[in-house]
């Protein structure tokens, strides 16, 4: 049972993607929600029976042959449950919201007529990324980690400018690049000298092999999520509409690369310290990047892509110390694959916040210019709070959720111990949200409580009412994603 509600998660928005590339309007309304909701109680029906039940890691083989092994199936564990019920819970969120967005009441981006194109690709993302977190071989993951792709391109570009045509093509092609690295590595690996495209023939490679297959599945995964040297085309990318700025950010395209590696580290078993001193260095370069950028963004969109870009860094730092875990320098060390999957958990609402927020700067008032925005405390509370708490939550402070996930990164600093490049990407993550901070600070007193200037804006409750509910989870994720965060650990041969 809990199989075929796992399998429908994600066959069921990815078929009706495709049936609302010929539906527009209400039309493609009702189809289009239709299929999120289902998609969202099939996953709260596999959360349900899977807490109720605890049978720990459930492996279903749908295609298997002699000479290729597992060709496809799907993993359900704490993991791939707890992951896929946040993308499934953001993406119907945020498309709920996207229906008023996507309106021709919105005076930035009025709308209407075409929607249908934009909620098929979407429809599709959420699908693509939902099979790619059940994937069990490195077929599945590399077909809907495409899939992904495509619909990251046709929702960045969905305005068909010249600006989103360009960010749209890319936003294709620097993951796209990253995949046939990290991807095609890995099946010809499995194809010639495995037989399995398995992730659990991960711990066979052989030893001299297995550094450099993890370092080019790695590649795949820093692709995806923006991170150095590969960033710059995930500030371009907030050519999409709000919607999919949100969905892209916060649950889908940049945390499944951290996804993709993380599912790596749990199968693949030992590796040398080497492989950690790299990314070590690697996530202090890409943390440095959004501290130097925050200060100068004036755009509301690209402040929060930097910080995307610095998020998905701090969920690498965890995957940085568990890696360190597989050297043998701190044994058995898993809290780090912990951390990172309990920061895309909490930052996934956090982020969605601030973006749906900005959506309503864009929906309300024409603009995303900072300096544009002010007095929301007056002409639009519930936006000001909004607002307020998604700069506050990015920067890490409690009782928002995702402080307490920053808190799990570094609550056992005994593992420095094992090297003082250890203590760096420790560093850059404090330093990170110092300066968030004080940027998210000087914004909020300039946005939330300087001097409006508009006497009437107009709001909508659908617009509304998801911004109270996000605010909601963003103070509650982390209670209940913990019993679920806490059962993750490694799979593979552990030194």
């Amino acid at each position: 049972m809990i199989g075929l509600l796992a399998t429908l998660t994600f066959t069921v928005p990815l078929i009706a993607g495709l049936i609302l590339f010929r539906f527009d309007e209400r039309k493609a309304d009702v189809i289009m929600l239709s299929s999120l909701l289902a998609a969202l109680v099939f996953q709260l029906g596999v959360a349900v029976l899977y807490v109720t039940e605890g049978e720990g890691l459930i492996h279903i083989t749908y295609l298997k042959s002699l000479q290729f092994g597992e060709v496809y199936g799907i993993i359900i564990d704490p993991m791939s449950v707890l992951i896929g019920t946040v993308v499934a819970v953001a993406g119907f969120i945020f498309m709920f919201y996207g229906v008023e967005y996507m309106s021709e009441r919105n005076v930035g981006h009025p709308g209407g007529k075409g929607r249908g194109l934009f909620y098929a690709w979407m429809t599709l993302f959420e699908g693509a990324t939902l099979g790619f977190i059940y994937s069990s071989t490195f077929l599945g993951l590399l077909i809907f980690f495409e899939l992904m792709g495509l619909a990251c391109w046709g929702v960045v570009s969905f305005y068909n400018t010249k600006e989103a045509r360009r960010a749209g093509f890319k936003a294709f092609i620097i993951p796209n690049v990253g995949a046939m690295i990290g991807f095609y590595t890995a099946i010809y690996i499995g194809l010639t000298q495995l037989h399995d495209l398995s992730l659990f023939s991960l711990s066979k490679v052989s030893p001299d092999i297995k550094p450099w297959l993890f370092l080019a599945l790695l590649i795949a995964g820093y692709t995806k999520s923006a991170q150095f040297p590969t960033y710059s085309w995930i500030p371009d990318a907030m050519e999409a509409p709000t919607p999919a700025s949100a969905f892209l950010h916060g649950a889908a395209m940049v945390e499944m690369g951290v996804y993709l590696v993380a599912r790596v580290i749990q199968f693949i078993g030992s590796l040398p310290v080497w492989v950690f001193y790299f990314m070590a260095i690697m996530v202090s370069l890409t943390l440095l990047i959004p501290i130097l950028n925050y200060p100068v963004q004036k755009d509301a969109k690209r402040l929060l892509a930097y910080s995307t870009v610095a998020e998905a860094g701090i969920m690498f730092s965890g995957l940085t110390y568990a890696v360190l875990g597989l050297t043998g320098k701190a044994p058995g060390f898993d809290i780090g694959l912990k951390a990172a999957m309990f920061q895309l958990t909490t930052h996934a609402f956090v982020k969605g916040l601030g973006f749906l927020t900005a959506g309503t700067f864009t929906y309300s008032l024409g603009t995303l210019d900072l300096r544009e925005v002010r007095g929301l405390g007056r002409v639009l509370p519930i936006n000001g709070l909004a607002w307020g708490i998604s700069l506050l939550g990015l920067a890490g402070l409690p009782p928002m959720g995702i402080a307490f996930s920053k808190a799990e990164l570094v609550a056992d600093l005994a593992l420095v111990r094992a090297s003082a490049l250890a203590w760096l990407p420790v560093l850059m993550v404090l330093a990170e949200s110092t300066v968030f901070l004080w940027v998210g600070l000087r914004w909020i007193t300039r946005n939330v409580f300087g001097e409006p200037n508009a006497e009437k804006v107009r709001t909508h409750p659908v617009i509304t009412a998801s911004l109270l509910i996000l605010m909601v989870l963003i103070f509650v994720s982390a209670y209940l994603a913990y019993p679920l965060v806490e059962e993750i650990t490694f799979y593979g041969v552990v030194p």
